[in-house]
């Protein structure tokens, strides 16, 4: 449920504080940088006059950011109207409310109240555009903006398909501090693209994932998945390959958690030096909780 920051009280106790709150009636277009407090985005919320829809999933966004010390100033400003209407910022003055933290941001006003129409109608940047503007490849940047969720996820202990989101910065973070996701990701690169058992975003994070116990068996596992060579019909792995590609050829569509969930049965199995001669020992049965990565 959304917070009420309209009912919210102020508590502005200095002249300072008092003209900042105030800055919103400015009629002239002008622009700020002004160190905003819990209690002045709480009382230029309530300027918020038929503005879009909270969505609190961005604010959440925001407030993770700040309480990380990870929020960076892009430039973007915080409008208002001739008429001290708040025009754009709901969801970043909100976050500071939430965060109880003080960021410092730039603040636009004047600004003709027709301006809301023409706000924010651009696309956002994804993860994908911003790891190209950090240097990575076009294609690679798609591969590792998808599969970061998984690794994040898996991090911090959840499953790899739960939809948590992250921002941004927070996937930049991730990728320039952690090496084995940049050798992941430069391992998967290589593979083919054709005829392919799963797609390469799924295979960076099982590669990662596997990474994680031994790196030349993720290595070769993930290489063999692909390309098929030297299975042999009794190998775990060879049942998941087939199951896959017959799934992909007869256009039925599997769930990530499926997929998952049976690429790593398939580990564990290899792992252990356990033969099939089927592949329904490696798919999960609809009881089955996800698995644990074996050594």
């Amino acid at each position: 449920m959304n917070a009420d920051y309209r009912s919210a009280p102020v508590c502005a106790s200095s002249t300072f504080a008092t003209a900042v709150i105030d800055l919103p009636d400015t009629t002239q277009y002008e622009i700020h940088q002004v160190l905003i407090t819990p209690a002045v985005a709480t009382a230029w919320l309530r300027r918020n006059e038929a503005n879009r829809r909270l969505r609190q999933r961005a604010v959440t966004q925001y407030v993770h950011d700040i309480q990380r010390g990870a929020w960076k100033p892009t430039g973007e400003t915080i409008k208002f109207s001739t008429t001290g209407r708040l025009l754009d910022g709901q969801h970043r003055l909100a976050a500071v409310v939430e965060s109880g933290g003080n960021v410092r941001m730039c603040v636009a006003t004047g600004l003709d109240n027709s301006a809301f129409d023409v706000i924010d109608t651009g696309r956002s940047r994804t993860g994908a555009d911003v790891l190209v503007i950090e240097g990575v490849g076009l294609r690679e940047s798609s591969t590792v903006a998808a599969a970061m969720p998984l690794i994040l996820n898996y991090q911090r202990g959840l499953i790899p398909h739960s939809r948590a989101r992250y921002p941004n910065q927070e996937l930049i973070e991730a990728w320039n501090t952690q090496a084995a996701i940049r050798r992941s990701s430069q391992f998967v690169a290589k593979l083919p693209r054709k005829v392919m058992p799963v797609g390469h975003s799924k295979a960076l994070f099982l590669h990662w994932a596997f990474c994680q116990r031994n790196i030349d068996a993720a290595d070769e596992f993930i290489e063999r998945l692909f390309t098929g060579e030297h299975l042999g019909k009794s190998e775990p792995l060879y049942h998941l390959r087939q199951r896959l590609l017959q799934l992909r050829m007869t256009g039925q569509s599997i769930p990530d958690t499926v997929m998952l969930h049976a690429a790593i049965k398939a580990w564990n199995a290899t792992r252990s030096g356990r033969t099939y001669s089927t592949w329904r020992p490696v798919f999960p049965r609809s009881d089955e909780t996800f698995p644990e990565i074996a050594r």
